[in-house]
């Protein structure tokens, strides 16, 4: 009985970790993934902002809940195990990054924000440890450990695939040339449940290692390994292939620099380190294959390239020269400014600013995307001048965490990450396990291109990619622990340590879960505001949002305060002194939100504190310089005060071609341009400047001259209707 109710308690973990894994393609919020029916985790109108980032919080904060009393057990069973040298590096650097998002909170706007961001970072932390403890407890756990990540990944796969059979290849086979443009649409719509093709790609290339380990550690006349060996090659192959498809030019920099780094390894293995260990010398044959077979790959390869000029070729080729040059390749550049090269070349810089301000300790931990307007929006595409779209990160994880917790922070998780990869490579000098070489080579080569793709991307947001990616450092520090022989094992660890470590596990658990639940309630109800808002029910927006009061969910996924709804929706119900208070509330926590600020500067023209008005609508063209609508609304504000010099000279900075142009645009111009002439009337002939004047054809036509023209107004209208006798 005693060891039935052991081999439980050792499995049970394992158990439920492996459902955990499985379970996160299938978490979706939403009823339909591109054709694919999946089951959702809230009812029918319940659609969250983002269909996976917070309900696989949920999943990640429920798995540890329930995995804390088998935390406790570990955490005991390791009081007879000291931290090593080792440890203490690994530890030591999570241990600073996660000292650093306290710190960091000194310089908070937000405190919400601030607050959920740390609880998300050491649930990872968590995660680390646990994975760490539960395959030093239990080493065969790491087989199974690969096994249900190369699931995890086929199963992300097989919901692509489907997505894949329903798209229209149709223009993309038709097309002759911009063909990476044509396929690029197509596979827009592939991101199986990773939210966007980007993070698809960037996940399977994270997930790919525990795949290509099940192919290279085949064990012949064993019938499972053989099982493994086909789901192994099935999912690699399947995985490459969608990588190619996807086209994610980040992704593939890094499934090449990997490539590269595997084969350096296995080069420096077979000629350096495996003499070491067996004291066996490199045959002159082996050898001679070593020299002969990359110089006959890259002859075929180059041969291939040059000879061959296949769809897909073509499709690679245009898809890489569209970095350099979009236009020529069918792409218009800046059309989604936060994705295109030049605007994150934009947003970088501005990042870098931000850094320079807190370079110690960072802005806070999550304030990154209420901080970053205060930088400017001038470069940015029209959207983005409005604050109608925002930027949440800046692609760029280095950068983001940087400007969030300090160069401390990130010196903290780089010794972390480092280490990581230079265990894996001390791993594959000291052992002589073929299937430890196996994977440390599959991990370090991963891991250094994962540092690529956290440069030109944001996967430290995402749950699934960090589980996966912290679950093959796991297996790294728990794989060079078997190897390691440095320090003895005997010395216990104090007591005070291991309460610390207890009662440090079981409050990321409890503060996790309470955290995660109170923000899916937080988004379920933002999403719900979204929809009333645009459909102008501002009843039922002021009736979600009053739920909201007492949420610590406070800003949306669009970097908007739930507060700004609030304010904007009594505002358009005539209760605008209580809308200027919400709406100033709405400015604390963001405090560079141009839709709010904007927003306040209309609600203040209302109730006639034109003063209060005029500092908000400048603040916001502080931000925007460009922006329309302030310029508009100061312009209106200077007309109703009779300054109708200073009201032309806002409202002439708008162009007159743009879409979504303010409401009476033509109309409002129109009245401010009679009447700042008429009031220069000395300057002109009296019975042409009254005809001018009477006819909105040959006033609107002066406009339109004025702005195609680089001379000033006075001199246009001067040719047009003559100076005064």
């Amino acid at each position: 009985m005693n060891k039935t109710v052991k081999k439980v308690i050792e499995l049970t973990p394992w158990i439920l970790t492996s459902a955990f894994i499985v379970l996160l393609p299938c978490i979706w919020a939403d009823t339909q993934v591109a054709g694919t029916s999946l089951p959702r985790i809230w009812p029918e109108k319940a659609l969250m902002l983002d269909a996976s980032l917070l309900p696989r919080q949920m999943l990640f904060a429920i798995y540890l809940l329930a995995m804390l009393p088998f935390f406790v057990i570990n955490i005991f069973k390791c009081h007879k195990n000291t931290f090593d040298r080792t440890e203490k590096v690994i530890f030591g650097g999570l241990a600073i990054f996660m000292l650093m998002h306290i710190v960091s909170c000194i310089n908070m706007i937000n405190g919400h924000e601030a607050f959920f961001h740390l609880t998300k970072e050491f649930m990872f932390c968590l995660w680390f440890f646990a994975s760490y403890q539960m395959l030093k407890q239990n080493p065969n756990g790491r087989e199974w450990l690969i096994k249900t990540i190369t699931v995890m990944s086929a199963l992300f796969i097989g919901i692509a695939i489907v997505q894949l059979t329903n798209s229209d290849f149709s223009k993309y086979h038709t097309a002759t040339d911009h063909r990476s443009y044509y396929l690029n649409q197509i596979m827009e719509k592939i991101f199986s449940t990773c939210s966007n093709k980007n993070l698809l790609a960037s996940l399977l290339f994270i997930t790919l290692p525990t795949a290509i380990y099940n192919i290279a550690n085949f064990k012949r006349h064993n019938v499972w390994s053989a099982v493994w060996l086909g789901i192994g090659g099935a999912t690699a192959l399947a995985n490459i292939t969608l990588i190619v498809l996807l086209l994610t030019r980040t992704v593939f920099a890094a499934l090449a620099l990997s490539a590269l780094v595997a084969v350096v390894l296995i080069y420096i293995y077979i000629l350096v380190f495996r003499p070491r260990n067996t004291g066996e010398p490199v045959g002159s044959k082996l050898r001679a294959i070593m020299i002969a077979a990359p110089l006959a790959a890259a002859i075929v390869f180059t041969s291939v390239i040059c000879v061959t000029e296949t769809q897909i070729e073509q499709t690679i080729k245009e898809r890489i020269g569209a970095t350099f040059n979009p236009e020529k390749y069918g792409y218009r550049d800046n059309e989604h400014g936060e994705s295109s090269v030049a605007m994150r070349k934009i947003i970088w810089g501005k990042t870098i600013e931000m850094i320079k301000e807190h370079p110690i300790i960072g802005s806070g931990p999550g304030q990154w995307q209420i901080v970053i307007p205060k930088y400017g929006v001038g470069e940015f595409n029209k959207k983005l001048q409005e604050g109608s779209l925002t930027f949440q990160r800046p692609h760029n994880d280095y950068l983001w965490i940087a400007s969030e917790i300090g160069l401390l922070g990130l010196l903290g998780y780089l010794v972390f990450f480092v280490g990581i990869i230079a265990l894996g490579i001390a791993n594959i000098k000291q052992t002589r396990d073929r299937s430890t070489i196996v994977f440390n080579i599959l991990a370090v080569s991963v891991l250094i291109g994962w540092m690529l793709v956290s440069l030109l991307d944001y996967p430290h947001e995402r749950i699934e990619h960090n589980i996966a990616l912290l679950a093959i450092c796991a297996i790294v520090l728990a794989d060079h622990q078997k190897v390691e022989t440095e320090e003895s094992s005997d010395k216990v660890t104090g007591k005070a340590t291991t309460l610390c470590l207890l009662a440090l596990t079981a409050a990321i658990a409890i503060f996790g879960f309470a955290q995660t639940l109170q923000f899916c309630k937080g988004e379920h109800n933002a999403r719900e505001i979204q929809v009333y808002f645009y459909g102008k029910g501002w009843k039922k927006v002021l009736q979600l949002t009053r739920k909201a009061d007492h949420q610590p969910y406070t800003i949306n996924n669009f970097s908007a305060p739930i507060l700004y709804y609030k304010g904007f929706a009594l505002s358009m119900t005539d209760n605008d002194q209580a809308a200027i208070v919400e709406l100033k509330k709405a400015l604390k926590n963001t405090p560079f939100h141009i839709l709010t600020i904007n927003a306040c500067g209309t609600v203040y023209t209302k109730l006639g504190q034109l003063d209060e008005a005029k500092k908000m609508f400048e603040q916001t063209l502080s931000i925007s310089p460009r922006n329309n609508n302030a310029i508009f609304d100061i312009a209106v504000m200077h007309y109703n005060q009779k300054d109708f010099r200073s009201a032309f000279d806002y409202i002439s900075r708008i162009p007159l071609n743009i879409d979504n142009k303010p409401a009476n645009y033509e109309k409002v111009y129109l009245s401010i341009c009679r009447h700042a002439i008429a009031i220069e009337h000395e300057l002109y002939n009296t019975a042409n400047l009254n005809a001018w004047i009477n006819d909105d054809s040959r006033v609107m036509a002066t406009i339109n001259r004025f702005h195609a023209d680089t001379c000033s107004f006075r001199e246009i209208l001067m040719k047009e209707v003559g100076a005064a006798n």
